[in-house]
């Protein structure tokens, strides 16, 4: 307890300005709650800055430059692009832009506006109920500090660099640095086969870079159905991506003369060197706990998360922590979900109101095409429910009229089933636009209806939705199955009776 110091009082306080620190704060401001935000740096977090944002942006360009090398596919002669100005900084140039005008709706006078306090600077607990901040800032007064009665730690995550001898000293980028760039990479090195290795690795390989995607396990991916990690392998082969299996990186150095690097990978017990440019990492991520001295305010947590409970409450039952922190899902549309729990149970006291709910959590990798989940995987279906008890529907989008005239006829949508009512369990979309086209599927789930049902919804013609319609319309003739036999044999007798008039006549 700090005592002969006049203290800030707040209902809440957030520690962290991104994804799951601003709903927190909006949301208990505008319960009427005296809220203070405490930021580093700027609002919005790895998403606005080094994630979502600049990485689609990034992504969208070269996607660009890859229909501009299929021109000839619809009908024209064939192109070539070239940067603007001939330098790849115009490519980072509207990555930055994109960031200022998403940014704006993050500036702190947005959130002031809506009631909430906010103070940069780097806090620390210095009791389970006090912080305090250290400004942004030498010279911005003295250091403040602050008490409440809740507090909500939403301070995100870091990249996690590998455990590769020399790589520190030989140097590589990830995605914090990697859309600073201002000269493409001739050739780069991309640690780890899951979202974000393969969205920029896919990316800088359609801007022009030789790239070399390194996993360990035997497939990309590893989270997603087999299937869909088959796809997405084979598409990215077929555009020159270098895919490394069962491989890992032991060793990093730096090249005499060009001063290029080298990475040693080691696969099926052999060897060998690989010169890049560039290292990228996308191998995992760590929370950011780091100078917040938990152990002063009883929050226990190691090198994977704070440790919460299901209403989020950490070893401290009035500090509460959401978003990547948690460990649980690295998605920003989870981490507002995590927050709004958070101010639920925060806010409204005893007894706690809502507990977490990850039946149903939909997540996309953004690759192209890009692939879509929500729920099991077919094989984690069948180790829960048995064979016996699990039915999986499946349609291609080369037989989506939509998908032909779009020339992306590559992919399919596959819904995994279980019990009597053939309820959706899990589902898996790979292809043109998957991270828009699972969110039927997903209210499907929420509301546990069978398969079927999206077969009975009428779907505009021609679109792309129609590949979950058609995956539903083999639902229904699945359930008629049993009665095929019956409805045979009845129409075989009605034909062999003679009808109405001819009786009369």
């Amino acid at each position: 307890m700090i005592s002969g110091l006049k203290l800030s009082t707040y209902d809440i306080i957030v520690i962290g300005g991104g994804s799951a620190g601003l709903v927190a704060a909006v949301g208990a401001a505008k319960l009427g709650a005296r809220v203070a935000l405490v930021e580093k740096k700027a609002l919005g977090g790895d998403c606005l800055y080094t994630g979502c944002v600049p990485s689609k942006t990034l992504i969208r360009s070269a996607r660009f430059a890859h229909e501009v090398s299929r021109a000839a596919e619809f009908g024209f002669a064939p192109l070539d692009w070239q940067f603007a100005g001939d330098t790849f900084a115009a490519i980072t140039g509207r990555v930055r832009r994109v960031i200022e005008t998403v940014g704006e709706h993050d500036a702190p006078e947005v959130f002031r506006r809506e009631g909430v306090e906010i103070i940069f600077g780097t806090p620390r607990f210095v009791s389970p109920h006090e912080l305090e901040v250290e400004p942004l800032e030498s010279g911005m007064g003295e250091t403040p500090y602050l008490r409440a009665r809740r507090f909500c730690i939403a301070t995100g995550s870091s990249p996690a660099a590998p455990p590769v001898e020399n790589l520190r000293e030989t140097g590589f980028i990830t995605n914090e640095e990697v859309f600073q760039l201002q000269t493409l990479p001739r050739a780069l090195v991309v640690l780890g086969g899951g979202p974000i290795g393969l969205e920029l690795g896919q990316a800088f390989a359609r801007l022009g870079s030789r790239v070399t995607i390194v996993e360990m396990r035997d497939r990309l991916l590893p989270r997603e159905d087999a299937e869909v990690s088959a796809l997405i392998e084979k598409k990215l082969r077929a555009e020159g991506v270098e895919v490394l299996l069962d491989a890992k990186a032991v060793h990093a150095s730096r090249t005499t003369g060009d001063g290029s690097k080298s990475v040693t990978i080691e696969q099926h017990n052999a060897r060998r060197e690989i010169l890049a440019d560039e290292i990228l990492i996308g191998t995992g991520r760590r929370p950011n706990t780091e100078n917040l001295d938990l152990e002063a305010a009883g929050v226990a947590y190691d090198d994977k998360r704070i440790q919460t409970d299901a209403y989020l409450r950490t070893t401290a039952p009035h500090i509460y922590a959401a978003g990547d922190v948690t460990g649980h899902f690295p998605f920003t549309h989870m981490a507002a979900y995590e927050a709004a729990v958070v101010v639920r149970n925060a806010l409204f006291f005893w007894p706690l109101t809502q507990q977490l709910d990850f039946r149903v959590v939909p997540w996309a990798t953004f690759t192209d095409p890009e692939i879509a989940r929500v729920g099991l995987t077919e094989q984690q279906a069948r180790e829960r429910y048995g064979d016996g008890r699990v039915r999986v529907f499946r349609t291609e989008f080369a037989d989506n009229d939509r998908a032909q005239t779009e020339a992306a006829g590559e992919g399919f949508a596959k819904l995994i089933c279980a019990g009597r009512r053939e309820e959706i369990v899990g589902a898996h979309i790979i292809g043109a636009h998957a991270g828009e086209l699972i969110h039927e599927v997903v209210l499907a789930m929420k509301q546990r209806l069978p398969a079927s049902a999206l077969g009975g919804l009428i779907h505009i013609y021609p679109t792309l939705t129609q590949v979950n319609q058609r995956a539903g319309l083999d639902a229904v003739l699945a359930k008629l199955e049993p009665y095929q036999k019956h409805l045979a044999r009845y129409f075989a007798w009605r034909r062999s009776k003679p009808g109405r008039r001819q009786k009369q006549g």
